[in-house]
């Protein structure tokens, strides 16, 4: 059984499927899938969770799993109790997103089967590799993963450089600009719109949440930005936001298809 969406790809990345998925974070109403899930099969139940942080662990029972890849949906040491009186459960990994390469080496590991999960990762890394190599003028400039959130007037930006969402740009031989400490819980920074110059990286990835591109290009000194001038900002929906900000090795393969007009852009040599 899986509860996140890089729990359910590292299941698929080893050419399993589960008995059961389901997902902290909102997906496709009609599928529950993201676009990268393409092998998860139609008859493999959707287990919705009803309300944030409160599992749904009577109806995760009615499967009998042998395993529960709980990652950041097990957060808690109650949750994490009452689903291992179900079944043995790997929790969160670590204090923000993990790596996108730590589920499937765990899974791996714990099914005897790390040579799979090593040629998974494998093609991956081949993959971000080939696109480094590709644009070489990538190394050493800045990105950041950021939403803007209309309704309540927030811009949410990645801010650690050790956090799992970074996992792409640093596979591109980026950095994540220093925006300082103040202000920053689990990894993101959390400002006001009239603070929109945080977003000072070469590359930036954004999610409008709940709103539309012309409100963020409506905000004072949008224009301005250094991603916007050099043709690297990427105004973009939640499948590859998610897919970079809870990473997996079939997700960032799908990111990396998504962004990579931006990429050539800002690796132009």
């Amino acid at each position: 059984m899986t509860l996140t969406a890089p729990a359910t790809d590292a299941v698929l990345a080893l050419g399993l499927q589960p008995v059961a998925f389901s997902s902290a974070d909102a997906v496709d109403a009609a599928s529950a899938r993201y676009p990268w899930q393409g092998e998860l099969g139609d008859d493999v139940p959707f287990v919705p969770i009803p309300t944030a942080d409160v599992l749904p662990v009577e109806d995760i029972a009615t499967y009998a799993p042998d395993l529960v890849l709980g990652d950041f949906a097990v957060s808690t040491l109650e949750s994490y109790a009452r689903l291992s009186s179900i079944a043995p459960t790997v929790p969160a990994i670590g204090a923000t997103v993990s790596s996108y390469d730590a589920l499937t080496r765990i899974l791996g590991d714990i099914l005897g089967r790390t040579a799979d999960a090593d040629a998974a990762l494998a093609r991956t890394d081949t993959a971000l590799a080939d696109a480094a190599e590709g644009y070489p003028a990538l190394a050493g400039k800045t990105a950041l993963l950021a939403q803007y959130i209309p309704a309540t007037q927030q811009i949410v930006v990645v801010a650690d450089p050790d956090d799992g969402a970074t996992s792409f740009y640093r596979a591109l031989n980026m950095e994540i600009p220093d925006l300082g400490a103040a202000g920053v819980a689990n990894g993101r920074l959390v400002v006001g719109p009239e603070r929109l110059d945080v977003i000072t990286s070469d590359l930036a990835i954004v999610l409008v949440n709940g709103g539309t591109v012309d409100q963020l290009e409506a905000l004072p000194g949008y224009t301005e930005l250094p991603s916007v001038r050099n043709g690297g900002m990427v105004v973009t929906d939640l499948p590859t936001i998610v897919a970079l900000n809870t990473p997996s090795p079939l997700s960032l393969l799908y990111a990396l298809d998504q962004v990579r007009p931006a990429l050539a852009s800002v690796g132009r040599e």
